[in-house]
C-alpha cells in the first residue's frame, strides 16, 4: 500500500537531470526526424537540386538510423541546458542547432573528405543547404522536450 500523500507524477514538481537528460535524447531523435523529413521536402520543392544536393537523406534501414541516433546524442546536452534555458526554451531550441551543423562543419565533414563547411563537396551552397535542412532540429528538439516534461523542468 502507498501513502495517499506521495506524488507519484514526478514531472509536475520537477524533474532529475538524469530525467531531463533522457527525456532531451528522446526529444533530439524526434528532432533529428525531423531534419530527415525535411530534406524530404526540400528535395520535393527542388531547393536541393538548385543547392547542388541531388538526394534526400534515405529512409532505408540503415542509413536512417546515423542521424536519428546523432540527434539523440545532440539531445544530451540540451537536456542538461534545459532547466535554465526553460523561460527561452523556443529561443534556445532556435539557436541550438548552431551546435551540431558546427560539429558538422568543423570535425565531421573534413574528417570525411568535404573540408572545412563542407567547400569541397559542393562549395558554399552545400554549406547553405546544410544549414538549411538542420534548422528545424532544435526548434523540434524543444518543442518535443516541452511537450513530454509539461510545465516544470
Amino acid at each position: 500500500m502507498m501513502p495517499k500523500d506521495l506524488n507519484l507524477n514526478v514531472m509536475e514538481s520537477g524533474s532529475t537531470v538524469i530525467q531531463r537528460v533522457a527525456i532531451c535524447f528522446a526529444a533530439g531523435v524526434v528532432g533529428a526526424l525531423a531534419v530527415v523529413l525535411f530534406s524530404h521536402v526540400l528535395f520535393e520543392l527542388g531547393l536541393s537540386a538548385t543547392l547542388g544536393v541531388k538526394a534526400a537523406v534515405s529512409l532505408k534501414s540503415p542509413d536512417i538510423y546515423r542521424p536519428l541516433f546523432w540527434g539523440g546524442l545532440w539531445g544530451i546536452p540540451f537536456g542538461l541546458l534545459i532547466k535554465p534555458a526553460w523561460m527561452r526554451l523556443y529561443l534556445v531550441g532556435l539557436l541550438y542547432f548552431l551546435s551540431p551543423v558546427l560539429a558538422l562543419f568543423v570535425i565531421f565533414l573534413p574528417m570525411s573528405g568535404a573540408g572545412y563547411f563542407g567547400l569541397r563537396q559542393g562549395g558554399p551552397m552545400f554549406t547553405l543547404y546544410l544549414l538549411l535542412v538542420n534548422l528545424p532540429f532544435g526548434i523540434i528538439t524543444a518543442l518535443a522536450a516541452r511537450a513530454i516534461i509539461g510545465k516544470n523542468p
